[in-house]
């Protein structure tokens, strides 16, 4: 729908009142954005999502900040969130996103705490943002959304941007009876998760299922040979390869393969046999998925876009079409894009971003954990450029029942629950509770810096009784731990009256923006 020219435009408004522009993009995506900013002459400095977390100091002077693909920053742990927030302290920020939600309604609180404070909401009935989302409190929530997001559906665009519909067909696909189930993995506490993770790479294709099995028959060989306990490196080196961690991440978790105590050389042997025999049923059975995939291929310029790196790569041999993975591919879809090609076989690389119109079909070969990979991939040829009256998709499902399309399922009905709400909330708000007072929680990082200063003989700032966004909370939480003195509260002040400069925005009124 073209949130890159909003973006781009919101930018070049700004830029011509003297406001600096930093654009955070995903590294695929940085030539694309070079292009964009050049036909709107904005001139912006653009640091990638990995870079961020190596640069986030604050900025002066008047600064956007515009973060694209800012689901990237749905988790509040992480040090790429963390970097952004005190980056954007003092700035203003718009973060552009299809899918502000992938897993739960906190992935969307991560990304409002960035541009909101807690309490910013406290005119319109929400005393507290965190608390509104701790509950999934809904007329709270609804209040929260309309506010703080913007949403835009295809009606908003003019007739000439306008493109077709979405087609949507399944392929139902055996898969293999390998029995996966009789597995031990003894060197594992959670066996349960791990059959599960293998019986999807076998969704996927014979070629993710061996080639995780491999790793793993050389994982438990080492084992034997060096009598070591199994660490966190050593399995993942072992079990996935780099490209795929991050199949592997959405599944397992650490301190659920912590190692059992102790093993014996015989146990691994017999796991090792186990295991050899799931290799040799997946090896000996036809596969019929590829099968129906070059049946239901036709002439059309087709996407097709798998989870596991190695199914992409068996699905490319086969079918001698361009590939695009995290170790190669940049060029492939640059052929595809020119039309040099016209089959490209990709992993989620492809699928954030891109504008590959060109594509009038896209095939899901197989199903992604997290149901916002399905948007991301439609969205290649699903977008504004559009010019055949429908995009076909091709959702590749298992006979069986599987439980990644249960969990998918699942997630989506969040989505649509907290995002898809339509109610009148100005009747649902009670006029009483319009005028809620200031609240600052006892742990608060507001309070332990004015502790921290107090305790020094230093008069805090009257802005510290105050919520704030993000970063500046952060703020708040390194400078109590740090020395302070009267130089250190000035410069304090002068962020707090910058920061309060931009974050009047949120009254109610997006003119602004």
């Amino acid at each position: 729908l073209g949130k890159s020219y909003v973006a781009a435009s919101v930018a070049s408004v700004l830029q011509c009142r003297g406001s600096a522009v930093e654009i955070v993009v995903p590294a695929s995506l940085v030539t694309q954005w070079q292009e964009t900013l050049r036909d709107f002459c904005v001139e912006a400095r653009i640091i990638t999502h990995d870079a961020l977390a190596a640069d986030p100091s604050l900025g002066d002077g008047e600064r956007l900040i515009v973060v694209d693909e800012a689901h990237g920053f749905r988790n509040r742990r992480t040090q790429r969130w963390c970097a952004l927030a005190r980056r954007s302290v003092a700035a203003r920020l718009l973060l552009v996103t299809a899918t502000p939600i992938c897993n739960s309604p906190d992935d969307l609180l991560a990304l409002v705490s960035l541009i909101a404070a807690d309490d910013a909401l406290r005119g319109h009935g929400v005393a507290s943002i965190d608390d509104a989302f701790a509950v999934r409190d809904g007329p709270s929530l609804d209040i929260i959304v309309r506010e703080l997001v913007i949403r835009r559906e295809r009606d908003v665009l003019p007739p000439e941007l306008r493109f077709g519909t979405l087609e949507r067909s399944v392929i139902r696909h055996p898969v293999v009876d390998a029995p996966i189930d009789a597995l031990q993995f003894p060197l594992s506490t959670s066996a349960p998760l791990l059959r599960q993770f293998l019986w999807h790479r076998l969704e996927s294709s014979p070629a993710a299922l061996l080639e995780s099995a491999r790793r793993q028959l050389r994982f438990y060989e080492r084992v034997n040979e060096s009598g070591r306990a199994l660490s966190r490196r050593d399995y993942r080196q072992a079990f996935a390869a780099e490209e795929d961690e991050d199949a592997i991440q959405q599944i397992l978790f650490w301190d659920l393969l912590a190692p059992a105590d102790g093993f014996d050389t015989k146990t691994i042997r017999d796991e090792m046999n186990r295991l050899t025999e799931v290799q040799t049923r997946v090896e000996r059975a036809q596969d019929t998925k590829v099968a129906l995939l070059e049946t239901a291929l036709t002439g059309e310029p087709t996407l097709i876009y798998t989870g596991a790196a190695a199914t992409a790569r068996s699905l490319a041999r086969r079918l001698r079409c361009g590939l695009a993975t995290a170790r190669d591919g940049r060029s492939a879809i640059e052929a595809f894009r020119r039309g040099a090609i016209d089959r490209l076989v990709a992993t989620d690389l492809a699928s954030e971003g891109l504008n590959l119109q060109r594509a009038g079909v896209v095939v899901h070969y197989d199903i992604p954990w997290n149901p916002v990979k399905l948007d991301q991939r439609n969205g290649r040829a699903y977008r504004i450029g559009q010019t055949r009256q429908s995009v076909h998709a091709i959702y590749f499902l298992p006979e069986a029942r599987s439980r990644v399309v249960e969990t998918m399922a699942s997630k989506n009905r969040t989505r649509r629950r907290i995002l898809g709400m339509q109610k009148r909330l100005e009747e649902i708000v009670a006029p009483y509770v319009l005028d809620l007072p200031q609240r600052i929680p006892g742990d608060s990082p507001a309070l332990n810096l004015i502790r921290a200063l107090r305790a020094q003989g230093l008069n805090p700032p009257p802005a510290l009784f105050h919520r704030h966004r993000a970063g500046v909370e952060q703020l708040f939480a390194e400078m109590a731990d740090e020395y302070l003195d009267a130089r250190r509260v000035g410069e304090l002040e002068g962020v707090l009256e910058r920061e309060s400069a931009v974050t009047g925005v949120w009254s109610g009124n997006r003119d602004v923006l």
